[in-house]
């Protein structure tokens, strides 16, 4: 009788947020290389060309009807599995969720009960649950739905200390506040793929938006228009230094309406849309520097020697930042225009000396990731 292939199901990525993207390939990589297993998506997220691009697996779910499908003999639909690989829940022997960062008051507004009712339902079959590497908090608002998953999980990993902070303070007991560890973005060490037609864009520099900044500025005293007017700033100081500059959108509608209005108020710029995360995370490894407001494309040239000039919204950013030694390098979204010359002149003269320390703590990063995962393979067995 054969042994059964092992599965390990993925939670919380996407095709849709590069960001996402680029967590769900790092965890499927690292899934098949240490675990033989077989890396498994919810059915109902990306299509099955998609996964398939990806070497994924579908869980056979309908969460939309509450239907979930956990026992029987899936070798009776042996057919259909052929035209569409799936498993079943019983299939399923760990769970990594790599939602990035969703358990926080910024995101109450989501169903997080839900969200975590869902992780909790594994444990309770007896299914190991391990949270990679993601931001946390502030958790006044969603402190229950938090601390009954640390009671649940094998392994919680925060990405910074403050995220960390707000786990420990959600802890009920000792058990719980023992899960939880420290560890860099685990997209580090993934491999960036060359997109066909686009090798021009070498040595040019990425404007990277987020609309979320744009979204929330109210709340933190500012405006969309503040940020756009700080957005043609940048613009123009760097082409007065000579640099050409593109938009890169690395999300959807939201990145790529503030970037066609940037092009159209600054005189035109190319807009890269529809790119995969690995395929911008390789643009952006050419640059000399980014700007950006999206985390996920600033730890792509971060982990790659690029520096990035930030401009956050959350405290991921600041942390990330300080983890790259590149917090001087943190610009206010909403600042007045009139100090972004004076700023970005000044930085730009340090660049090739930023670079250099850049590229350095890059090795470093990948090294801790891959202890990271030495961890979890320890923890985990199959």
């Amino acid at each position: 009788m054969s042994k059964r292939r092992k599965n390990i199901l993925i939670t919380g990525g996407n095709f849709t947020n590069q960001g996402a993207y680029l967590m769900l390939c790092a965890a499927a990589e690292q899934i098949r290389s240490r675990w033989g297993a077989q890396p498994v998506i919810a059915m109902q997220t990306g299509s099955e060309r998609a996964k398939r691009w990806v070497g994924l697996d579908s869980l056979l779910e309908f969460p939309k009807l509450r239907i979930r499908v956990w026992g029987g003999n899936p070798e009776r639909l042996s057919g259909l599995r052929h035209r569409m690989p799936f498993v079943v829940g019983s299939e399923i022997d760990a769970v990594f969720d790599v939602s990035g960062f969703v358990f926080s008051d910024e995101w109450a507004h989501l169903d997080l009960r839900r969200r975590a009712d869902d992780l909790i339902r594994w444990s309770d079959r007896g299914v190991p649950v391990v949270l990679l590497p993601q931001a946390f908090g502030p958790l006044e608002q969603v402190t229950e739905p938090v601390a009954d998953l640390l009671d649940s999980c094998e392994l919680v990993y925060a990405r910074d200390p403050d995220s960390a902070r707000f786990l420990k303070g959600a802890a009920r007991s000792r058990s719980a506040y023992e899960k939880i560890a420290v560890a860099t973005d685990f997209t580090t060490a993934l491999a960036p793929e060359e997109p066909r037609g686009l090798s021009h864009l070498r040595g040019m520099v990425p404007i990277v938006p987020n609309w979320n900044i744009a979204k929330r500025a109210a709340a933190r005293g500012g405006s969309k228009d503040d940020y756009m007017r700080n957005l043609q700033e940048i613009v123009r100081v760097l082409r007065a230094h000579d640099y050409e500059v593109y938009g890169l959108c690395h999300e959807g509608g939201g990145d790529a309406d503030l970037l066609h209005t940037l092009a159209g108020t600054c005189g035109g710029m190319p807009v890269i849309e529809g790119l995969d995360g690995r395929q911008s995370k390789w643009l952006l490894g050419q640059a000399p520097f980014i700007v950006s407001g999206r985390f996920h494309a600033l730890v792509s040239a971060l982990s790659q020697g690029v520096p990035g000039l930030v401009h956050g919204w959350s405290h991921k950013y600041k942390w990330l930042s300080e983890e790259y030694d590149v917090s001087g390098l943190v610009m206010d979204p909403y600042e007045n225009p009139n100090s972004v010359d004076t700023f970005l002149s000044r930085r730009l003269g340090e660049i090739q000396r930023i670079r250099e320390s850049v590229s350095e703590l890059a090795i470093v990063k990948k090294a801790e990731t891959e202890q990271m995962w030495d961890d979890i393979e320890k923890r985990i067995e199959l």
